[in-house]
């Protein structure tokens, strides 16, 4: 399934059905019915067409005031502009439309990377696709051939698998990934060792010696990449370990439950969780057991969306700064399509632990 988003700096997201018309409809007056034009923008702002072109398209960092920029921008949305892509396209030969491909829209963290991610390609005069690959088994084929054919200018594609990592190779030139599945395809990536070691190293520091681990059920490396790491750090430091310690879910509440459940009847004291959903699962769980958090059970969860805060107690979890992964993704795209990208690392975004109240000592540490 796909969802196209634009946002103006003032009146955030509008809808692409927009009116885009200036004035209202008068019987016999065809000219109250014209589409609003850059040159409507650049007579309302007292400015040139030239810089209305420069600050629509994109183009005007550097070049034109930020409070010109502001006004030409709060102007062209109050007037009704929308940008006329048939004329872009054949300026140019390609839509200036990117695509992001995400593995589950329904996960609020993809909400926000996509947020800061529109707001990026928006400053540079472009809008975004979302793609979500979960609903559509051929997603990977119909971007490559929207790229082929030059209706996008380019892809973000987050934790692909290897087989639409494959079938990208042509097109790897418009074309970035989040979390590669491949050794060295990725664009940007996360410091996911440093997270799970902060994590187990919290949780050891409160006394906990029985750690349980709360993965995603899903076929992605970040998750495997999780799991592998809180193995990892839990031998380090010298910590015992049992598999009856493992549980994995989907995000699906009811299943996410009672596997929290049977994970808790295990006997571990703390819980590190794949992500903050899970987390709730696991605050749910307790609550059915009549255990409380953190006095009988610490919860550390993954991601640090919004439900971090509004859990009882509030969730100690890893943070991924969305917006900076948004960000730094479109800035790759676009370094690529306009061929200035040498870079060959990928761009590492720091997690961190954010310390709330849902860990505490535990009584026998």
């Amino acid at each position: 399934m796909t969802y196209l988003f634009t946002r103006d700096a003032s009146l955030g997201y509008v809808s692409v059905e927009g009116s885009g018309r200036r004035g209202t409809s008068v019987a016999g007056n065809d000219k109250a019915n014209l589409p609003v034009t850059s040159r409507d923008v650049a007579r309302e702002t007292n400015v040139s067409q030239s810089t209305v072109s420069l600050v629509l398209n994109g183009k005007a960092e550097g070049r034109v005031s930020q409070a010109t920029r502001e006004l030409i921008q709060a102007t062209a949305a109050r007037l009704g502009y929308q940008p006329n892509v048939s004329a872009q396209m054949l300026r140019t030969g390609v839509g200036k439309t990117l695509a992001f491909a995400v593995p589950d829209i329904q996960q609020p963290f993809f909400g926000e990377v996509l947020v800061a991610a529109e707001v990026a390609a928006r400053e540079k005069g472009y809008s975004v696709l979302l793609v979500d690959t979960a609903t559509d088994p051929l997603w990977s084929e119909r971007l490559v051939g929207m790229i082929r054919s030059r209706l996008i200018a380019g892809c973000i594609t987050y934790t692909p698998d290897a087989e639409a990592e494959a079938k990208f190779a042509d097109v790897a030139d418009r074309i970035v990934m989040v979390e590669s599945e491949t050794p060295g395809l990725s664009g940007v990536d996360l410091t996911i060792d440093a997270a799970m070691k902060s994590v187990v190293g919290h949780l050891a520091g409160l006394g906990h010696r029985k750690i349980g681990h709360f993965a995603a059920l899903y076929p992605k490396l970040t998750f495997r990449s999780r799991h592998a790491a809180f193995l990892a750090e839990i031998e380090r430091i010298g910590l015992t370990t049992d598999p009856l310690w493992h549980a994995a879910s989907t995000f699906e509440i009811d299943a996410a439950t009672e596997a929290a459940r049977q994970l808790i009847a295990t006997g571990v004291t703390a819980i590190a969780c794949d992500d903050d959903l899970l987390a709730g699962a696991a605050y749910r769980a307790a609550r059915q057991l009549g255990l409380s958090i953190p006095d009988d059970l610490s919860v550390v969860g993954f991601n640090d969306v919004e439900l971090a805060r509004l859990l009882h107690p509030e969730l100690t979890t890893v943070n991924i700064p969305a917006d900076r992964l948004g960000r730094e993704a479109i800035r790759r795209l676009l370094s690529k399509l306009d061929g200035k990208s040498t870079r060959t690392k990928p761009t590492m975004v720091e997690l961190s632990l954010i310390l709330r109240q849902s860990t505490a000592r535990h009584g026998n540490g």
